[in-house]
């Protein structure tokens, strides 16, 4: 299903979004600046994470987590590809 996402860092935002994909780990992790960032940038990384099968795990079911400097951490999981409508 992530063939083409394997392995990838994404960066978008000027650096205030970034997303970490380790297929063979099970690990993709999107991370957010502590600071905030741009809410239509977001919702065009989430769009492009959905076209792979990708998508937010409802933030509910964990515990916040930071990294050391402050970063949001949010987990992603795997999910039929979507296709993405303007």
């Amino acid at each position: 299903m992530l063939a083409a996402l394997e392995q990838a860092q994404l960066v978008a935002d000027e650096g205030r979004i970034w997303v970490f994909i380790d297929a063979e780990e099970e690990d993709y992790r999107l991370v957010t600046a502590a600071d905030g960032y741009d809410t239509k940038i977001m919702k065009e990384v989430l769009d492009f994470l959905e076209q792979f099968g990708l998508e937010l795990v409802d933030d509910s079911e964990y515990e916040p987590e930071f990294d050391e400097n402050g970063n949001i951490i949010q987990y992603l999981c795997e999910t039929d590809p979507k296709a993405v409508t303007a």
